[in-house]
């Protein structure tokens, strides 16, 4: 759709793309996740005859007006707080502390909605919209074919499009909602994107539908527990701040043990493991292709030699003697469209519209540096390359 059209058709879920006219050489100067303004549609309602578009933009909410396309934040009572999601607490315990004492700090949320309004070009009025996906269109792909997001990256495999890539950790998680992957990792929080309020520095977690893909996850571990877990883990040794992941996984063995080893040396989702024998041991856990593993070692330099690659499997072998990974360990089934009426039986009545936080403690303390982190987890990661 163009900016003299109608924005009738968009409906809660969609992703669409909104081109502000922006030089393509810009966005290459930015990281991934931030390179195309992207609005994840969470409500439409009509104001004087024309429609006006809700959603989140890396994180924050905005909304579009159908009348002059230009892009707004969303005052901040309308703020997503993730630190008061019944959901959060009841799921991710970890990642909700953490959220609170975040924005104790003043760390959290960031970038502020402001922040990212100010960096929005031509005075935020889009000159095109395009809708790439919805989040039902999403889960429909995924449940028809999820080698896309189970595989792993091939050798010499062209450029992500800007839907592939700003779906990728979504459908990730989806993929093992849907039976199709034994384990997905998603990072919570990244303490080394946390040093400015910049526009363009986003959490990972802020990616198109990766909250409703978590919430997904929550619902249904929190309704089966027999069926789905979820574990958290910080970089070993250290406060979850530097880096938390979300391991969600299969209760059935072998994940479960496999996931709790990943925790056990803090492997993080955005960082990529650093030696040829975590390389191959991360990739294995999570279902990659063998090739695709073998490639990315050899990507980064490394070599699987035959001894690396016999110290894997005897290592988890080790984590659940006799347990086979099968795939797919949950035929047939796809996560439903969950509404407020299994939210409020999952998590209480306050789901609907999400909890009041109380905050723990008073004004803002003083920003612990995520350097030494960053240093110290290199010597078994590297960072990802952007």
């Amino acid at each position: 759709m163009t900016c003299d059209a109608s924005l009738d058709d968009v409906r809660p879920g969609d992703l669409l793309s909104l081109d502000f006219g922006e030089a393509e050489d810009a966005k290459e100067t930015r990281r991934l996740i931030a390179r195309d303004w992207l609005l994840e549609v969470t409500r439409v309602t009509n104001d004087d005859d024309h429609s006006v578009v809700h959603g989140l933009c890396r994180g924050r909410a905005f909304t579009v007006d159908a009348a002059t396309m230009r892009m707004t934040p969303a005052p901040e009572p309308s703020q997503p707080d993730l630190a008061s999601e019944p959901w959060v607490k009841r799921a991710y315990p970890e990642w909700y502390n953490l959220l609170q004492d975040l924005a104790d700090e003043g760390r959290y949320p960031a970038p502020s909605a402001s922040s990212i309004a100010s960096a929005i070009p031509n005075e935020g009025v889009a000159v095109d919209v395009t809708k790439l996906t919805s989040y039902d269109e999403l889960k429909a792909t995924v449940a028809s074919d999820a080698s896309f997001w189970r595989d792993g990256t091939p050798p010499n495999a062209p450029r992500m499009t800007v839907e592939q890539h700003a779906t990728l950790n979504a459908g990730e998680l989806l993929a093992t909602l849907a039976g199709e992957r034994g384990v997905a990792m998603c990072q919570l929080w990244a303490g080394w994107e946390d040093e400015t309020d910049s526009p363009h520095d986003v959490q990972p977690v802020d990616a198109p539908f990766v909250t409703r893909a978590l919430r997904d996850a929550a619902l249904d571990a929190l309704d089966a527990p027999s069926t789905v877990g979820i574990t958290c883990t910080p970089i070993a040794g250290m406060d979850p701040a530097k880096g938390l992941t979300a391991l969600v996984h299969s209760a059935n063995s072998p994940f479960p043990e496999r996931a709790l080893h990943l925790k056990s040396f803090g492997a993080q989702a955005a960082l990529v493991a650093g030696s040829p024998y975590y390389q191959m041991l991360v990739g294995v856990i999570l279902g990659y292709d063998t090739r695709h593993v073998e490639s990315h070692v050899s990507e980064k330099g490394g070599v699987l030699t035959t001894a690396i690659t016999a110290e894997v499997a005897k290592d988890l072998a080790s984590l659940s003697p006799g347990s086979e990974a099968k795939i797919p360990w949950r035929p047939g089934y796809f996560p439903g469209d969950y509404g407020d009426a299994r939210m409020t039986a999952v998590f209480g009545e306050e789901s609907a519209e999400g909890g009041k936080r109380g905050r723990r403690g008073k004004g803002r303390k003083k920003k612990r540096s995520t350097a030494s982190s960053v240093a110290d987890v290199e010597s078994m990661f590297g960072k990802r390359g952007r």
